[in-house]
């Protein structure tokens, strides 16, 4: 079963035409890469995939709640790391539940939980952002250049989250400009590669997976 599917959606600004027909799917248990330069449509497709975008055209298909990773991180500058990672956060859990989330991310991602994005260098700030993506635990995880900023250590711990994701069932896709050689193996096995071609970009059925003829 897919957790999110596409079917063939187009996107346009101000006329000029982004995405044509792209139909894929997110099965559960895997990682979708979408590869290419700048200007691409890449943003643009995961921002509609999250449903911040409304397609042009086509049908939108979700079975469940996204998490996205914005390229600009979108952090909330006045707040702590781990007032940052509590404010996404359901009101409704537990506070031993939000305690336990909220120092568990800052450990792994190695975060000050007293310091601000503001005094935060690059690399940190994408660190939280992704921390703050992650925490949720949502069944799709969208990411938007998440290497952005990291060495060679953040890009395979990363990478291991994102098996961690595949092997819970869970799906996620990432839009990058190059894939690392590595990161097929680190994501142990579960990443598909897709890449995409001149604007509009457009990929047919089987191309990205076939998306059942649902609306959203």
């Amino acid at each position: 079963m897919d957790w999110l599917s596409l079917k063939s959606v187009g996107k346009s600004f101000n006329g000029k035409q982004v995405l044509k027909s792209v139909t894929l799917a997110l099965p559960r248990g895997r990682v979708l890469c979408l590869v290419g330069p700048s200007g691409q449509g890449k943003s643009t497709l995961l921002e509609i995939m999250a449903g911040i975008q409304k397609p042009g055209g086509g049908t939108v298909r979700r079975e469940g709640q996204v998490s996205l990773l914005f390229q600009d991180n979108a952090l909330v500058p006045w707040l702590s790391a781990e007032r940052n990672l509590r404010y996404v956060l359901p009101k409704d859990w537990p506070e031993s539940a939000r305690a336990g989330k909220v120092a568990f991310w800052l450990e792994r991602f190695r975060l000050d939980p007293k310091m601000p994005p503001t005094d935060m260098s690059g690399g940190m700030r994408r660190r939280l952002a992704l921390a703050r993506t992650f925490i949720v635990g949502r069944p799709i995880t969208l990411l938007d250049e998440p290497f952005a900023f990291l060495d060679r250590y953040w890009h395979s711990l990363v990478a291991g989250i994102l098996a961690d994701i595949a092997g819970e069932g869970r799906c996620a896709a990432l839009a990058l400009h190059s894939v690392n050689p590595e990161l097929k193996e680190e994501c142990g096995g579960v990443l598909d590669v897709l890449e995409l071609g001149p604007s509009p970009v457009e990929i047919p059925p089987g191309k990205g997976g076939e998306a059942p003829d649902k609306t959203q």
